[in-house]
């Protein structure tokens, strides 16, 4: 158990050594990223992250303030309890992303499953690359969920938001490729995060088509 003992010590002391030596720019780089992620899960899901006694909202336009004209001392003060709070909001921000990003991934996959067995029995013909798309949509965006919960478990929070994010996507991908509706509850996100894919990709596969 000693032994135990030594490497959480030794741990936590790295994490304070890199945090001490970590500018004041940097950390504010790292924390601006994270707000921003937290922010756009909120908007486009309109999901209500819980924060300590001021909103994601708020504590931005603080460090902001602070930052641009705060003396030393205020400004590891506002970092460092932004930096808490952010991570607090991150870990509770994972459970319901969580769970949006289950529920959307069944509800694609139950619809190609009931798509696979409607072009057995002839009701449907799907041609070979929209099958072989849609499939591999669902692939990825199986492992991204299982991902995002391992670095959930691990204390990756922001990672594990970033991997969710993405599962979502391939989610959505899958639907579109399945031309089945988007549910109104995603409808901002596919807007937002896979409209912009979906219009590359299929300018890419134009572009494609006109040049053979």
């Amino acid at each position: 158990m000693k032994w135990i003992a030594s490497v959480i010590i030794l741990i936590f002391s790295i994490g304070i050594v890199a945090k001490s030596t970590m500018s004041y720019r940097e950390r504010k780089k790292q924390l601006d990223g994270k707000i921003t992620l937290v922010l756009d899960i909120k908007e486009q899901l309109k999901l209500e992250p819980e924060v300590g006694k001021t909103s994601i909202e708020a504590l931005r336009d603080q460090v902001e303030e602070t930052y641009r004209v705060g003396k030393r001392p205020e400004i590891e003060k506002v970092l460092s309890i932004a930096e808490g709070e952010i991570l607090v909001t991150q870990r509770k921000l994972c459970t319901p992303m969580e769970e949006q990003t289950s529920g959307l991934y069944q509800k694609a996959m139950g619809l190609w499953i009931q798509m696979e067995t409607d072009e057995k029995s002839g009701a449907v013909r799907l041609e070979w690359d929209t099958k072989e798309k849609i499939q591999r949509y669902l692939v990825m965006a199986k492992s991204e969920k299982d991902h995002a919960k391992e670095y959930f478990l691990s204390g990756n929070f922001q990672l594990s938001l970033h991997t969710y994010k993405r599962s979502l996507v391939y989610s959505l991908l899958s639907l579109r490729s399945q031309k089945a509706e988007i549910p109104e509850a995603y409808q901002s996100a596919d807007a937002a995060w896979v409209q912009p894919i979906w219009m590359g990709l299929h300018k890419q596969k134009q572009s494609s088509i006109q040049e053979n």
